[in-house]
């Protein structure tokens, strides 16, 4: 038989061995992004939502999930009924337990919402005219930070 080819007979089933969901999750996070207080972001790298956020199926047969939720149960403990998490660094794949917090809707979207004043990014950079990208969803994001993302996920 062909190698990296499964077979299934009736009661056993012969595939690759399962691996744990924190492995899973752990080998697709970069604990070395953007500085936010004088520590990294841990970004997430696989698959993500349309807003930057990271999404992550804990098994196959379930749906996915944001992986800055998942991180935050998985290390702080569960979010609070009514509650959501907040990116207290403005960086949407980041899943640092120490750059999220538990908040209210209210309080998140008032965070949000000062972000858009922000003149400069996380790193430093000025947001002008040459240097700010508009993601199609609307978010600014510097492209200094963008390419430097970018090598380092092209240098993995």
């Amino acid at each position: 038989m062909p190698t990296g080819v499964y077979t299934r007979t009736p009661g056993q089933t012969k595939g690759p061995p399962l691996i744990p969901p924190e492995e899973r999750f752990w080998a697709k996070v970069d604990k070395n992004g953007p500085l936010w207080n004088g520590t990294p972001c841990w970004l997430w790298l696989a698959a993500k939502y349309s807003l930057g956020y990271g999404r992550f199926k804990v098994n196959a047969r379930l749906e996915a999930v944001r992986a800055h939720r998942w991180a935050y149960e998985q290390l702080v403990g569960p979010i609070p009924e009514g509650l959501e998490i907040d990116h207290l660094c403005r960086n949407p794949p980041c899943v640092k337990p120490a750059h999220l917090e538990a908040v209210t809707h209210s309080t998140n979207v008032k965070r949000g919402l000062r972000g858009q004043l922000q003149t400069h990014c996380n790193r430093g950079h000025e947001f002008n005219s040459l240097n700010t990208y508009i993601s199609p969803a609307g978010g600014r994001q510097c492209r200094p930070c963008v390419n430097y993302r970018a090598a380092l996920k092209r240098a993995i």
